[in-house]
This record gives C-alpha cells, sequence and structure tokens, in this order.
C-alpha cells in the first residue's frame, strides 16, 4: 500500500492539473469516431482462440445436375443425336481401329435396329387395327395378283378413251420431215383406229407421213391452239372453240392409253 497510494495520487493530480489546463472543457481528446460507439463487450465481444472458434470453410454449393434424359427430348432430336452418335463411333473406328470401339459401334448400330423391327411390328399391328390403311387391299403387291391389276387398270383405260371420244376428235400437228414425227405420226394412226377414233393430221412443214395420207396443210390451226413444240397431239371438241393438249413428242401407243386415262381423270393418283 505504500508504492501504490503514491501512483494513484500522482495519476489524480495529473488528472487534475490536465482538466485545469484545458482552455475548451467541451472539446474530448478522443476522436469524434472514437465517442460515437462504446466499443463494449456487447458492441463487439472480445473474441480470443478457443477451439469452438475455430474459423469454419465456407461451403461451396454442389453444381447443378443439367443432364436431361434422351426421352425428355423431342423425337426429331433424339433420332438426329442417335445417328449423330452413331456416325461419330463409326468414324473413330474406322480412323482409330480398335475392338472396343468397334464393339461401341456395334452396340450402337444394333440399338438403331432393334427400334428400326420394333416399328415394323408395330405398323404390323396397325394395319389389323385399321384396315383402312392397308395399301395392299386396293394395290395387292403380291405376283399371283398382277394379271388381275394390269387388267382391271386396262379396263379403266379403256372406259376412259371411250368418253373422250366421244367428245372430242383428234388434232396431229407433226412435220413430215421429222423421224420422229413420222414415228409419232403411224403411232397415233394405229392407236386411233383401234379404238375408232377421229383424226385429223396436219403437217407444219407440207411434207405428209404415208401412214397419214388424208394429211392437210396447216392452215393457222396450230398457232390458234398455241401449239409450238411437234409432234402435238390435241383434243378437239367439234363444233366449239374447246381444245387441249393430250401429248407432246412421242409416245408409245401403252403411254398414249394411260395419258387418256390420265387427262379423263384431271391426272388423279392412280397408286
Amino acid at each position: 500500500m505504500k508504492r501504490t497510494l503514491p501512483i494513484v495520487f500522482l495519476l489524480l493530480v495529473t488528472g487534475a492539473n490536465a482538466t485545469a489546463a484545458s482552455p475548451e472543457p467541451s472539446q474530448s481528446a478522443f476522436p469524434p469516431s472514437a465517442l460515437s460507439s462504446t466499443g463494449t463487450y456487447v458492441d463487439t465481444p472480445i473474441v480470443g482462440w478457443h477451439w469452438y472458434n475455430e474459423p469454419q470453410p465456407e461451403e461451396e454449393d454442389e453444381p447443378d445436375d443439367d443432364t436431361v434424359p434422351l426421352s425428355a427430348l423431342p423425337p426429331n432430336l433424339q433420332m438426329s443425336l442417335l445417328q449423330k452418335l452413331t456416325k461419330e463411333k463409326l468414324n473413330s473406328a474406322i480412323l482409330s481401329p480398335s475392338p472396343e470401339k468397334a464393339a461401341d459401334y456395334l452396340r450402337m448400330q444394333s440399338y438403331l435396329m432393334n427400334l428400326s423391327g420394333q416399328f415394323t411390328q408395330s405398323a404390323k399391328k396397325a394395319l389389323l387395327l385399321y384396315p383402312g390403311l392397308d395399301y395392299n387391299l386396293e394395290h395387292s403387291r403380291y405376283n399371283g395378283t398382277a394379271t388381275l391389276q394390269q387388267t382391271a387398270a386396262r379396263q379403266q383405260q379403256n372406259n376412259a378413251i371411250h368418253n373422250l371420244g366421244q367428245r372430242y376428235g383428234l388434232f396431229m400437228f407433226y412435220r413430215g420431215n421429222n423421224p420422229q414425227d413420222l414415228q409419232m405420226a403411224a403411232t397415233v394412226n394405229q392407236f386411233s383406229q383401234q379404238y375408232g377414233l377421229s383424226l385429223i393430221p396436219v403437217s407444219m412443214d407440207g411434207a405428209r407421213s404415208e401412214a397419214l395420207p388424208q394429211t392437210r396443210q396447216d392452215s393457222g390451226q396450230a398457232a390458234k391452239m398455241g401449239v409450238s413444240q411437234f409432234p402435238a397431239l390435241m383434243l378437239v371438241e367439234p363444233g366449239s372453240e374447246q381444245y387441249q393438249p393430250l401429248a407432246y413428242g412421242f409416245m408409245t401407243q401403252d403411254d398414249l392409253a394411260r395419258r387418256f386415262l390420265d387427262v379423263a381423270t384431271d391426272f388423279k393418283a392412280q397408286y
């Protein structure tokens, strides 16, 4: 106590002198920022080192899984990806041959073939459930029915030729000095005689075909009908101004019969 009291006394005296010597008692020796904060334990706890106060490592967010199942993609994209992957494996197996790479390609190829086979079987079942979709009902693919189909087609053609022949006559524009035109003239002559069609042949160069001795010279008929390519076969309705093209160039009798059917049905598909 003898050593402590003088020290306390000196501190008190020093503090009193400092207070008395201060010209402006309202001013503080501490900066304003220090006064604005109490700096107590409540405001800023005193933290020492303890085992329970060790800094904890920050937990990293696990990356989101962006994987999308193949079945969740649109069908077109699925097929495109499968085909692309199969091609890549094939190219890799060719450029860097190895049993493993060849096996990878064969697995992909087998997978696609299995899918194709499943579709084929599903289509067969669909034809039983929806027989109206079966093409074979109207156009049989079996050789045993080929003759029947040809007979039916020929009958349709004959009907078309007869119906058009009742309404129209034929105008044949050809060049007597052109071999292809002469060949077509002979074909048309035989065709018209076979089906009893009215035929008026017209020569564009003054030369006549031996197969068509009744040929007349062109007197503007071709220009009136807009015919500029030869040989040309036109359907013309007598007593009216109606006409339409039937054929240009050379054509066999079978093709000419099919053309009559096309025109009679306005080119409706026959298959």
